[in-house]
């Protein structure tokens, strides 16, 4: 079967700045009309990757390769890309039509085309009626749109946005999440998608790259990242995670995950982590239960917090020596739980299939090789 080449290759590419290495050496594959997303803290070097692909800076060593050719010579304006910036840089003398159609000015593009083109682009972002607006006669999420609509009018191989929606509020955010998600289904682009908010990623994306101090750690679907997380990093920062130092035993033949002031905790134990090797647990808090009497399994604690935020309360719970953190959906409250106040006591428990056993090393190690599926 003949497999259809990656929007994007990027072959042992690296970035550094004199001493500094700020992009370890990497190989990653972005397949076309892909909606993926690098995702990590500030400083992690995802917007200096970002760039490497786009051309604004050279890679110190390795290649990019965009549609199965080599580009690292080729300048930003030569390659078949365009970018979206969180400041959206429209030009504030010209109308909606007018900045969606600059590019495509810039090109020559025939009249007619160019007309058919900017008010195609207009209705993806359900913006028609609002092409003689200027932008200071838009709301933040129109402006947004309009830069979206600027970006995917000229019908790029990839589209690169940096951070697109971050000075959105909340909610308009959230409603962006999935207008981009449409978009890029519509237009069958692909989009790289560079971004601190793990929400956004898991949101809209098809695959993740989860980076660290200059290197990839995790390439996998959303769901995969979040269920199946293969370091302490990616699992703490991906959503909230009760990650519980511990060590493997073997107990009776029996092998089982101990830790200090629990004793044994239910998890799903892989066969390469040997018996007396240091662990990290990890249970997501959605996954545990919090009752009011014990029961078989449980854990005793005593609550040290509870927040409630409207669809769910989260209670923090001193159990041992643990702090664990625990969700509970609003419209699954007992009122027997409801009561407690903090101090009071509690039990919490989690499926065996819902702790996930972790390397207890904080120091992760990168997957270099992401291919799509």
């Amino acid at each position: 079967m003949t497999q259809t080449t990656p929007a994007v290759r990027l072959r042992g590419i690296t970035k550094s700045f004199g001493s500094n290495l700020v992009v370890e050496p990497l190989d990653l594959e972005i397949g076309r009309n892909e909606f993926f997303s690098i995702l990590g803290p500030s400083g992690c070097g995802k917007t200096t990757l970002m760039r490497m692909i786009t051309g604004f800076e050279t890679p110190s060593g390795g290649s990019v390769e965009l549609d199965g050719k080599t580009v690292d010579r080729v300048p930003t304006r030569q390659r078949d890309l365009n970018m979206l910036f969180q400041s959206y840089a429209l030009f504030p003398h010209l109308s909606v039509y007018e900045n969606v159609a600059f590019e495509l000015r810039v090109r020559k593009t025939a009249k007619a085309e160019l007309d058919t083109r900017v008010r195609e682009a207009l209705a993806l972002v359900r913006l028609e009626d609002f092409a003689k607006r200027k932008p200071s006669e838009l709301s933040g999420g129109q402006r947004q749109r309009v830069a979206l609509a600027r970006a995917v009018v000229g019908r790029p191989a990839v589209v690169l946005l940096d951070e697109p929606l971050g000075a959105l509020d909340q909610k308009l955010r959230k409603e962006m999440q999935f207008e981009l998600k449409r978009l890029q289904k519509e237009v069958g682009i692909t989009f790289i998608y560079v971004t601190h908010d793990q929400e956004e990623a898991l949101t809209m994306s098809d695959r993740i790259a989860v980076m660290s101090h200059g290197r990839v750690l995790q390439v996998a679907s959303p769901t995969e990242i979040y269920d199946a997380p293969i370091s302490k990093f990616v699992a703490g920062f991906i959503g909230s995670c009760n990650l519980i130092d511990g060590v493997v035993t073997d107990d009776n033949g029996g092998r089982r995950v101990v830790v200090p002031g629990l004793g044994p905790v239910p998890a799903t134990l892989p066969d390469d982590f040997a018996t007396g090797t240091p662990v990290a647990l990890g249970v997501r808090p959605e996954r545990t239960t919090l009752t009011d009497q014990p029961s078989e399994g449980a854990f005793e604690g005593v609550i040290s917090e509870r927040v409630f935020l409207g669809d769910e309360w989260t209670y923090h719970v001193r159990a041992g020596d643990q702090t664990l953190t625990v969700r509970v959906p609003s419209g699954e409250m007992s009122a027997a739980l409801a009561s407690l106040p903090e101090g009071g006591r509690v039990w919490v428990s989690w499926p065996a299939a819902a702790g996930r056993v972790l390397p207890a090393d904080a120091t992760d190690a990168p997957v270099l090789n992401g291919s799509p599926a």
